[in-house]
């Protein structure tokens, strides 16, 4: 008999790993810098599970470390180093000092260039890549996508969504 999908990972992760974080129209993403902490960016509560709201074009992030059970709320998860196959990861002692030292630091947060998965990608391979806005897409693709996007999160979510996506140039 097959029971409810789990909602966390089986397997426990590992500092410097990926954590993918399945929220309702997008997925948010967090570094795991081990003892059950991750650091992630957040907008506008964007990364805590009861938010809906999106961000407003030029509006700041902030970097936090929280508990991943906190971040994950009653989502799902997974461990999700998607692109160590194309780049090398960077040492784990690199990247969680990076990730600690960027703790509390309020950054640009744009959903096309410097996302939560932006930060995460960057911190694990130093390299910032976001495949949920076309991040190996061309760029021509990459207005289609976010409408997309944004689409999915207004209907799970907010009217905002809408607005960025009139705001978006070509």
């Amino acid at each position: 008999m097959n029971g409810p999908e789990p909602r966390t990972n089986r397997k426990e992760p590992k500092p410097g790993d990926l954590i993918e974080i399945f929220r309702v129209g997008y997925k948010h993403w967090a570094i795991y810098i081990g003892s059950g902490f991750v650091v992630h960016l957040v907008v506008n509560g964007l990364g805590s599970s009861s938010s809906c709201s999106l961000p407003a074009p030029g509006e700041m992030g902030v970097v936090m470390k929280e508990k991943l059970e906190d971040v994950v709320g009653g989502d799902r998860w997974r461990i999700n180093n998607y692109l160590d196959k194309k780049h090398k990861p960077q040492q784990i002692y690199t990247i969680v000092k990076q990730a600690v030292g960027f703790i509390g630091t309020r950054l640009p947060y744009n959903l096309v260039s410097s996302n939560c998965e932006h930060f995460a990608t960057d911190l694990r391979y130093g390299k910032s890549t976001s495949l949920q806005v076309g991040g190996q897409r061309k760029t021509e693709n990459l207005y289609c996508n976010l409408i997309i996007w944004n689409l999915n999160v207004w209907f799970g979510c907010s009217f905002f969504s809408l607005m960025l996506v009139f705001s978006v140039k070509r």
